[in-house]
């Protein structure tokens, strides 16, 4: 009896320690996500640039009538239409993170505003690996939704 109490603890103790990890990563990847967020509302390009790997993309969708357009473009090259004027507010409506290893996925439904004014809503779609210098951002996909939000 004394040993099947003793294989439960430290079977009990495996998943609190896994569950425990696992709430750190998903918490460095929300914090992450927070900072994009709080970059583009600054138009911080320093911040930006430091929350992604060097190569990252972004990848957009929208539906228009009875098609899709698709745009690519270089993470880097987002810095270059910061424009001053623009105040860009994005929220986070919740998160749903998974992480395996050293990488992860966030998939955050949001609402952005510009000048206080709605713009649209829709899904991003955060691709990260963690690296010597912490979680960086590899691809960014999003939808561009401005009904049905």
């Amino acid at each position: 009896m004394k040993n099947a109490i003793l294989v439960v603890l430290l079977l009990a103790s495996f998943y609190c320690r896994a569950q425990e990890t696992k709430d750190i990563g998903e918490k460095a990847i929300i914090e992450k996500v927070n900072r994009f967020f709080e970059a583009l509302e600054m138009q911080d390009t320093t911040l930006f640039n430091s929350l992604a790997y060097a190569d990252a993309g972004i990848w957009t969708v929208r539906r228009q009538q009875d098609s899709v357009r698709i745009g690519h473009r270089k993470y880097s090259d987002d810095t270059k239409h910061f424009d001053p004027k623009q105040i860009i507010y994005e929220r986070a409506l919740r998160f749903d993170i998974k992480i395996h290893h050293d990488i992860a996925v966030a998939w955050v439904p949001y609402k952005l505003h510009v000048n206080q004014e709605f713009s649209h809503c829709g899904v991003d779609v955060f691709t990260f690996l963690r690296t010597n210098e912490g979680w960086k951002i590899v691809n960014l996909a999003y939808s561009i939704e401005p009904d049905g939000c």
